[in-house]
Order: C-alpha cells, then structure tokens, then sequence
C-alpha cells in the first residue's frame, strides 16, 4: 500500500543569528530529531529527549533516527542552534517516569508497549488501528518496557550507556518518579496496561514502590491513589526537608515517610488537608495542571512550600487560572490560594529561574490532555503568552509570547545561561483540524466540517496532505535579566566535581565581569507531561565575597537538596545571572575552606580551598 503524502515543513527551523539581542523568543536552528515527549538536561547544555514510537496511520519509522526514540541534543544557546545524535533505547519508555539520579545519571521508569519498525500495511492492524502484538516481519525494535527500570549513565557528548536490566513486580504506565534524600528512587502509581478504555479496572495499579526495595517488600497499596481511580496517573510528589516524601493525587494530599515499614495499615502515611473545592477539575491527568516548590533560602531555614497552577475547570471545559500552595512540613499544614494566573492554562509547564522568579509557558486553554498523534480535538486554544511570577512579591507579569504552540506532550527545561527551551507538542496539524486558534466545541465534535476542522487531515483517515503531528523545533527564551547590564562570570569548575552536604566551599569569580550579590542553586530537571519532580532553587547564605572570590555553604543534607547535579549561578545586583557551573551535590565528610576576614587573605584562602578541592574529587 502506498504511503500518503505528508507534509514536512514542521521538521525545518528557520535559520537564527547568533545570541538574543533583546528579551523575547526565537526558534533555533535545527530539530530535535525524536520528538521530545520526556526531557532531561544534562551538563554541558545536552538534552535527552525519549518520543512516542509513531503510530498508525503514519510511517512507523521515524527518518530521522532510523525508527529509534531517545536521542541527545547538543544545545548552543549563543548560537541558537540544536544538533542531535541518537542514543537508542531498547525498551519501549513512552510515558515513563524519570528523574536524575545522585550520581548525574538518568532514570527512566516504566513505560509502554512493543512497538515495531513494520512497513504500514493496513491488514496487520486490529480495528482500533493498534500494531500487532508480534512483528511478523521480525523488525522489532522496542520491547515492551512498561515494567522497567533503566538507569542511563551519560558519557561525553552524546555517549552514554542504557542498563534496562531491572523490572519491577508490575507494570506503570504515567508514574511519578522522585529522587530521594539518599539516592533512593520513589515511584508511585501509575497504569498497568496503558488504559483499556473498555475495562479501565484492569489497569489499575493502585501502588508505590521504592527502588531499592525496602522493608523486604516489591510494593505498597496507598489508599488515596486507589481512591482517586482513574485519576491517578503522574501523581504530584516531591521530597520534603523533613525526610518524607509529599504525594497529591487529584485533590487529596498526603506525607510518606521512607523510614516507616508501611506494615498492612499504611503507617508511614499522614494525610493532609485537601485541595480546597472550587470548580476546578481532578488536578491530575487528563485536567493536567503543574505544580513545583518555592524557592527555599538558608536564611529563613529552607521552608519548603508546594504549588499547583492550571489544570481544567470542571464545569465548561476551560483551563483553570488557579493556584495554590501549601507547606506540607508545617504541622498546621494547609491550602491557600495564590494570585491567580493572568492565562488560563491546562498542560502548563513552570520552570524556576535564577533569580527566583518562576516562568510560565506551554498548555491550551480549553479541553483535556490525551489522544494519539495527531488527535487534536481534545485540547484548543493555545497559550502563546508567557507568564512571570515572583514569590517574594506574589505577584504576577505577562512577558514575551512565543511563536510555536505547545499543547499536549510538551516540555520546558532552564539552561546553563539563564535562557529557557521549549520543546515538544503532538498536535503540530492543530490548524489543519480547528481551523484558527479561537476555536473550541464539545470533545465529541472532532469529525466535523464546522469551524475550519479539516476531517481528512484527522489520523483515522489517511487520504490527502496532511501535516505531521510531531514538533521537532525548539524555542528559546531569553529573559529581561540576561539584558540588565553585564553578567558575572564564574571560573570554570571540573566536570564531575562534587560538593559534600554541609561543607563551606569557595567559588572563584573573574573581577572583569559584574560582582557577585548572590549566588543561587538549581537541580537539573527532567520533566514530562508538566510533572518535574527533580527542579528545586535554593539560595545559600553568602559568607564571604570580593570580587574575585565567593563563600557559601551547600545544604547540609539530600532532603533539602537531593543529591545529583546541580546549577550554580551567581548574580550581579541587578539580577543579572552568570552562566551556570555544574557540580554534584552528595553524602561525604563535610570539609571547609576559611573564611577571608580582609583582601590580605585571599590568596591563601583560595590555595586552601583548591587543596580541599583536589581532596573531596578524590573521595
């Protein structure tokens, strides 16, 4: 059978000029390669990007990566451009959970089913349009890895090495994955067959499990993820200074903690106060909102406060502008509601920044997240604009809007230069079936000539030309700080170079560029489906600065920074940030370089601090 044609326009970026002049967006030079479902930032501005196999009725073989879906991409975020290499899976990771791990290594957990390279031919398919369960011609190329555990352990460039040897006791399908003070992954929930829309209790896995096991046990039922059926897919969860870990599923929260043997009555669970009832939509998928935690600062003992914006109201189908917060360590714990979002926005993504102000992008104001490629009738009006908020101030801004729409399976991830990205967006053919941005109508409405919606462009029926759904391109955004005046520029520090919990260290700065006012801490992230477990700002106390040399003491555990790789900024008093260095924070003697008192001293002080330098990388 031939073919249809589609179109490929999508998969081409408009050539940029080097370096933003002025704040705002720009699409960058080149494409993704895989279709960036899951992202994860590694040191050196590499992103790992994981796709969804391509599905009927179009092409199973993606051109660009010879049918494989995990690729890393070198980003130059001067140059505007993204070049990226494939760096193949075995198991199928599609609607995985992920986090980085305490040694900078990634973790993708769970995933979905066999997916094969076979030519399109219409007769292998059932009438659903799903793939056989066996390759008939032999060309499999993804197993099923809906019960995995895979540890990717990157190497220089786009080298690397995938462990997929590790399976759990059942399968998760949308998990949460957190890294734990320790190391230690928590995973919770998750389906354990895709979902059966004809059975949706077969898919059920109303369960959490720690990675190593703990307490001599494979898995732990929770009775909040199984009330909340079926609206319990990637749950919210973060770990908490206390040690326990947070968990909100759809409007109920609760406290675990990792050190409680749960026993046969959830003993290590302490439920908090539910999200306050308003007309708002489960907050979980597919009403999907985003949520992240506060900035946290030495100064006021690393408060830890949990957000949630967006998602879908409950009543009209339109997205939410919603948010609210709470202090799950606080034994008073309770809800409150913040200013609400100048835009409406389900499938948002939130990303902190440097100089502790949150970026908003992403997400559509109207409908639900879901559907295969390409099945753009469940989700309209694309949020093009972007939305500032400052904690401290509590208050919000509308900057730059962006250029590419970013509706369902979208991301966003911080640079090392204080820039963001964007990526992602399965319903590039949006236009071909809505017709215009203004667009909405009832989910059934989706064959329908009325309103500009192109019915043969609608992946059920593959006559005529149509756009492919997958988004390849990225946007960057450079915000108003970058433009602020000269940046501070921090030395250079050793790839691998780890920081031990508690310790006092130095950082030397170069007395050309702008002085150091403060420096602030971000966790590298991954994220997928505006769930990012990993992103956590915190900003240290400064002991000591100069202008050529800076003091502050890392956080004295991993349950207020959890072990992994870290973002180091340092900023000039007008907010302006350097370009991060990357360094592992983990477990160790704790060690301490002098603090200087006069300039005098500085010279031996950055002698001692570069002996205990040479002493921790030997650990």
């Amino acid at each position: 059978m031939q073919l249809p044609l589609l179109a490929v326009a999508i998969a081409t970026a408009s050539t940029v000029s080097a370096a933003a002049s002025a704040p705002g967006w720009r699409i960058m030079n080149g494409i993704t390669g895989s279709f960036c479902v899951h992202n994860a930032l590694l040191p050196g501005n590499r992103l790992m990007c994981i796709e969804r196999p391509h599905t009927h009725p179009y092409p199973y073989l993606n051109p660009n990566t010879n049918g494989r879906t995990s690729v890393i991409i070198q980003i130059d975020p001067d140059a505007g451009t993204i070049d990226p290499k494939v760096n193949a899976l075995s198991y199928n990771a599609f609607c995985a959970g992920h986090s980085q791990g305490a040694n900078g290594e990634i973790w993708v957990v769970g995933g979905d089913r066999q997916f094969s390279t076979t030519s399109f031919d219409a007769s292998i398919y059932d009438a659903n349009g799903n793939p056989p369960t066996g390759d008939p011609a032999g060309n499999t190329f993804l197993n099923p890895g809906i019960d995995r555990i895979r540890k990717f352990t990157p190497g220089d460039g786009a080298a690397g090495t995938w462990d997929e040897s590790v399976q759990m006791s059942s399968g998760r399908w949308y998990p949460t994955v957190v890294t734990m003070y320790d190391g230690d992954l928590f995973i919770a929930s998750g389906s354990l067959k895709n979902l059966v829309f004809e059975d949706l209790t077969v898919t059920n896995n109303p369960t959490y499990e720690f990675y190593p096991q703990r307490f001599g046990k494979a898995e732990f039922t929770n009775e909040i993820i199984r009330w909340a059926f079926p609206h319990n897919l990637y749950p919210v969860a973060f770990q908490l200074p206390s040690g326990k870990i947070f968990m909100m599923v759809s409007n109920r929260t609760a406290t675990i903690d990792p050190t409680i043997d749960p026993g046969n009555n959830e003993a290590n669970v302490n439920e908090l106060r539910n999200v306050p009832a308003i007309d708002h939509a489960p907050w979980i998928y597919p009403h999907t909102p985003t949520s992240f935690l506060m900035p946290m600062y030495e100064k006021t003992g690393y408060v830890a406060e949990v957000v949630i914006c967006g998602g879908s109201k409950n009543t009209t189908f339109m997205a939410s502008s919603d948010c609210f917060s709470i202090q799950p360590d606080n034994p008073l714990a309770d809800w409150k509601a913040l200013p609400n979002m100048p835009n409406a926005r389900l499938m948002p993504e939130a990303t902190l920044l440097p100089d502790g102000t949150v970026l908003f992008t992403n997400g559509m104001g109207w409908g639900q997240a879901g559907g295969d490629a390409g099945q753009t009738q469940y989700a309209a009006r694309p949020v093009f604009a972007t939305d500032l908020y400052d904690p401290v101030a509590n208050k919000w801004s509308t900057v730059e809007s962006a250029k590419i729409m970013r509706s369902y399976h979208n991301g966003a991830v911080l640079l090392s230069d204080g820039s963001v990205i964007t990526t992602g967006n399965e319903m590039a053919n949006y236009l071909e079936f809505w017709g215009n941005y203004d667009a909405i109508g009832p989910l059934a409405s989706f064959v329908n000539d009325q309103n500009g919606k192109n019915a043969s462009c609608f992946p059920s029926n593959i006559t005529g030309v149509c756009t492919l759904p997958w988004e390849m391109r990225v946007e960057q955004y450079s915000p108003q700080y970058l433009f602020n005046g000269p940046r501070p520029v921090l030395a250079s520090i050793s790839s691998g170079t780890k920081f031990t919990y508690n310790s006092t260290v130095g950082i030397s700065l170069d007395p050309k560029g702008a002085p150091v006012t403060r420096i602030t801490l971000i966790r590298y992230t991954t994220t997928t489906h505006s769930t990012n477990t990993d992103q956590r700002f915190i900003e240290p106390v400064l002991l000591f600065v100069n202008s050529t040399y800076a003091v502050f003491r890392i956080p004295p555990n991993g349950k207020i920074a959890p072990p992994g790789n870290w973002h180091i900024f340092g900023l000039s008093k007008d907010g302006v940030p350097s370009v991060s260095q990357a360094v592992l924070f983990g477990s160790g003697p704790a060690t301490s370089v002098p603090i200087p008192t006069t300039s005098g001293a500085l010279e031996k002080s950055v002698a001692l601090f570069m002996a205990v330098l040479v002493a921790t990388l030997a650990l």
